[in-house]
């Protein structure tokens, strides 16, 4: 099929572009490629298409289905991103492969992938005769991509002084245009990671990820922020030795040389471009809708906070136990049903092994697990702990009489609340992030590794707050949970520096699939605060930051005039997203985010 697919692929005009095909790879077909499960389906599309056609490829997939449950999905149900090893295939040339995976010993393995080779063929030679036709002295062309890698380490071989910003900026379009998602940049900084930021300016994607040393050039801040203010959200920012940390301790049998080949896939989730296979998001634990329920059937009975908090975290293991057979038993259909040529052909180690992508053919494998409504726990812990156990002002019954009676307990000066620096709460943080990662130690999937526990909840974290009932942080039933590890809205008024302490508070190394903080800062000041603010961050404990920097002012207009700014981005989860794209509840989160700086 994905021969027949770049045999017969429609190339597009060539309008003078450095780089072909360009634009939309969309085909209008009824089943395409597809990135995470090998195989997409427009089921409306061909079942009008073709019935019969549509009832023996539902038959075909339904080997492969998801076995988690539905409220653990927050961001996650089995996906896959992934980094093709596009420095071998540059040093190399796709021709090279073709020996390599005719002494694969598996018949079908080796004959699939000559059939796939076949086709990239072909469609490479379409294309030099098409430019050959119209455009004698083009060299390059591009199609679609999932992640980028690491342009700047990828191509600095063929550098050769040169200013390449424009044609850049053309690469990055057409990844725009295709939903192009992430790549990493650093931490060997050179001229093209300067130009590749430069570039980036103003572009929802792909998203770059800026591994941040302690001796990065200043050159390279300064055009990071110029860049970040323009309003795109790239580049996102990395702690580089946190990473480097996180991964050490995980995985003591990995090399540094391919602990360096770091890059968040997809949103931003712990891989190792070219050789890994990574679940990105395999689940997403929804660990609001745990306590929710926890918290109706037992907060009457408790006597004592610590007895109630340790019901919340036994249910907790009980539940990500469950989630975690789930995605190996996944895995495990996964790998029989579901293969991926493309993958397979791609990524160290799966020719060399002459095994699947999805059947223990690559290097490295590890599951990305989300952990969604975090924050919702932690306030409503604080809440309780200081109304119900501490002042005992009301009773665990009575809390739960008023707050379903609308009290949302934001009159009680003297709770502490994440996102304000107070010890407390902060001791809070450390213990809720500790215990629940905490859980995943040791637990090891179908294909091997380890379980990475993470905060992205990009923009899912609205629908599946419908699932949830009111809690005492504040939110009501069915409202959106808290957006990764940031505050909830209204809490982080004593300044961008108590945010960013009280997110150091968690145990973000132990988070290692990657937890996302966004922050929304006032671009007309952003080089005057903000690399203290990161640094001073990084230093404390943290990850990763990603800003936006958009007015408050632009961002209702946009909400009520939402033709009026198509090119409005915003940061939602781990990458950027067009404001205009987002569902009415998640522009008003990000409209309520608190902005800093003014």
């Amino acid at each position: 099929a994905l021969r027949r697919y770049f045999e017969q692929y429609r190339l597009p005009p060539y309008n003078g572009q450095p780089l072909y095909p360009y634009g939309s790879k969309s085909q209008g077909l009824s089943v395409n490629p597809d990135y995470s499960y090998t195989v997409g389906v427009n089921w409306k599309r061909l079942q009008e298409t073709d019935e019969a056609a549509a009832e023996a490829l539902n038959n075909l997939l339904s080997c492969y289905r998801s076995q988690l449950p539905p409220e653990h999905v927050v961001g996650g149900n089995m996906y896959t991103h992934s980094h093709p090893n596009f420095r071998r295939i540059v040093r190399e040339g796709l021709d090279s492969y073709e020996e390599r995976v005719k002494r694969i010993a598996d018949v079908d393995i080796r004959e699939g992938l000559l059939d796939l080779l076949a086709g990239i063929r072909c469609f490479h030679s379409r294309i030099v005769e098409k430019l050959k036709a119209e455009a004698e002295d083009s060299e390059l062309y591009l199609d679609g991509c999932d992640n980028i890698g690491r342009l700047d380490a990828d191509l600095i071989d063929y550098y050769r002084g040169e200013d390449i910003t424009e044609l850049l900026k053309c690469f990055f379009q057409n990844a725009d245009v295709n939903n192009g998602w992430s790549g990493s940049l650093g931490p060997d900084y050179n001229a093209l990671t300067l130009q590749c930021v430069k570039a980036v300016k103003g572009f929802r994607r792909p998203s770059l990820e800026l591994r941040i040393t302690s001796d990065m050039p200043q050159e390279l801040w300064d055009a990071a922020l110029d860049s970040i203010s323009a309003g795109g959200g790239s580049p996102s920012l990395y702690r580089e030795d946190g990473y480097q940390n996180a991964l050490k301790r995980l995985f003591p049998d990995i090399p540094q040389k391919d602990r360096l080949c770091f890059s968040g896939g997809g949103c931003t989730e712990t891989m190792l471009v070219g050789m890994s296979n990574v679940g990105s998001l395999d689940a997403g634990i929804n660990v609001a809708w745990i306590f929710e329920k926890v918290m109706r059937q037992h907060l009457p009975s408790s006597d004592h906070f610590d007895d109630f908090y340790q019901v919340f975290m036994d249910t907790c293991r009980q539940q990500i136990d469950q989630v975690l057979l789930a995605i190996s038993a996944s895995q495990k259909l996964r790998a029989q049903y579901r293969p991926h040529p493309m993958r397979t052909l791609l990524i160290d180690d799966c020719i060399d092994r002459g095994k699947d992508f999805n059947n223990g053919g690559a290097r490295y494998y590890w599951s990305v697990v989300n952990l969604a409504g975090l924050i919702n726990v932690l306030d409503s812990l604080l809440v309780i702990r200081q109304l119900v156990f501490i002042d005992r002002v009301m009773s665990g019954s009575e809390l739960l009489d008023r707050m379903d009676a609308g009290e949302t307990f934001l009159n009680y000066p003297n709770i502490p609340r994440h996102g304000q620096d107070l010890e407390e709460a902060n001791d809070m943080a450390k213990r809720l992030s500790t215990d629940l990662c905490a859980v995943f130690e040791g637990k090891v999937p179908y294909l091997g590794g380890a379980y990475l526990p993470s905060s992205i909840q990009f923009v899912t974290y609205t629908a599946k707050g419908k699932l949830v009932g009111a809690t005492p942080d504040g939110r009501a039933a069915g409202d959106p949970l808290c957006d990764s590890i940031g505050a909830i809205h209204g809490n982080d008024k004593l300044g961008a520096t108590a945010l960013l302490n009280s997110a150091a508070a968690l145990c973000q190394e132990t988070m290692a699939g990657t937890p996302v903080l966004n922050v929304k800062m006032d671009p007309s000041h952003l080089s005057d605060y903000a690399q203290a603010l990161v640094k001073g961050y990084f230093q404390s404990g943290g990850m990763q930051m990603q800003i936006t920097c958009v007015k408050k002012e632009d961002l209702l207009d946009a909400k009520e005039h939402p033709e009026k700014y198509p090119n409005l981005i915003v940061r939602v989860g781990g990458y950027s997203e067009y404001f205009s794209r987002l569902t009415p509840e998640l522009r008003q989160t990000v409209i309520d985010r608190t902005l800093y700086g003014m």
